[in-house]
């Protein structure tokens, strides 16, 4: 149904485009980037040692998102981040659940690390189903820790481990 691919300088443009509001910048990259999304973060973000891939449907090769990993190798543990299914008439069809189950099938039956956490805001609960439908667990909940406009959001904190993802799979 998709396949990760390389995030590459052609992917730019969309991207750009997809993030179409300060929250939904912050929402999605967290501090990483600021708004509005331009050519250059994006050049430094692809030259960083985070893994990014373009997320694409197999059935016609049309990108339809993008999601990233970032190792630590000291500890063995990644972070997942900048999930989104880009594409709206595909949310809410289990695109999310699949770009996730990929990404974890990389850092822990490829690159066999320990651990994979994340963070996501407490009003996303779309997102939180997902991460959870996948096996991660809430560890704790950092209250009002993002500050946007004149309001704080609360961000979860979420992880699973490789023991929990090999439970799962099987």
């Amino acid at each position: 149904m998709i396949k990760l691919e390389h995030f590459e300088r052609i992917d730019f443009k969309q991207l750009i485009d997809w993030i179409d509001s300060p929250k939904f910048m912050l929402q999605w990259g967290g501090r990483t980037f600021s708004y509005p999304l331009t050519e250059q973060q994006l050049e430094n973000y692809i030259r960083s040692d985070t893994l990014i891939y373009r997320v694409v449907l197999e059935e016609n090769e049309e990108v339809i998102g993008h999601i990233n990993l970032t190792i630590d190798r000291i500890n063995n543990s990644g972070r997942l981040g900048k999930v989104l299914v880009g594409e709206r008439n595909l949310k809410g069809h289990g695109i999310g659940q699949l770009m996730v189950q990929k990404v974890l099938n990389i850092a822990f039956g490829q690159l066999k690390l320990h651990r994979v956490s994340l963070g996501v805001f407490d009003f996303n609960l779309p997102a939180i189903a997902c991460y959870e439908k996948a096996g991660f667990v809430k560890e704790g909940l950092l209250r009002e820790a993002r500050k946007v406009d004149n309001e704080f959001w609360n961000l979860w904190e979420m992880s699973i481990l490789e023991k929990e993802w090999l439970y799962k799979r099987n």
